[in-house]
């Protein structure tokens, strides 16, 4: 784990909230110069601390209405690696996020679509033929209170 000073955790924070900040601003609101957060934010992105910036869309701007959960487990017996039974699904722009997970399912995915519709065929066409499955439950989210939520960064 890299070590982090008080200082790289309210340059991290600070990001977090507003990672368009320019140097400028992002230094007056920790306390440093521009040259020293631009070195700590070079050094933070090699380490890998900080793994890229991105782009936070509305879904609903975009016709995309409806976020659904779907917990999937596989046969074990029937595959060399479970991880092999979501790589497809891995790869559809529908699925926005993947995780293994502990209980009675293996994979939780999380999908956007247009529609109810939109989710009936993406799970009948790309998830109920997949090979190995052992079950598929799906959730629909009536509301999404928080999403993309930053990370709990503390400065002392």
């Amino acid at each position: 784990m890299t070590s982090l000073d008080r200082f790289d955790l309210k340059i991290l924070h600070a990001l977090q909230q507003d990672a368009r900040l320019t140097l400028g601003a992002l230094s007056e609101a920790v306390n440093l110069s521009p040259s020293q957060c631009s070195r700590r934010i070079a050094r933070l992105e090699q380490e890998g601390v900080i793994e890229g910036y991105s782009l936070r869309l509305n879904p609903a701007a975009l016709g995309l209405a409806v976020t659904a959960f779907i917990f999937i487990s596989v046969d074990k017996r029937r595959m060399h690696t479970p991880r092999e039974a979501v790589a497809a699904l891995l790869a559809r722009d529908e699925v926005t996020e993947c995780h293994t997970v502990t209980g009675n399912h293996d994979f939780i995915l999380k999908v956007v679509v247009e529609s109810l519709g939109a989710l009936s065929r993406f799970l009948a066409e790309a998830v109920s033929p997949m090979e190995g499955l052992h079950d598929i439950a799906t959730q629909v989210a009536m509301e999404s209170l928080k999403t993309n939520g930053p990370l709990k960064v503390e400065a002392g």
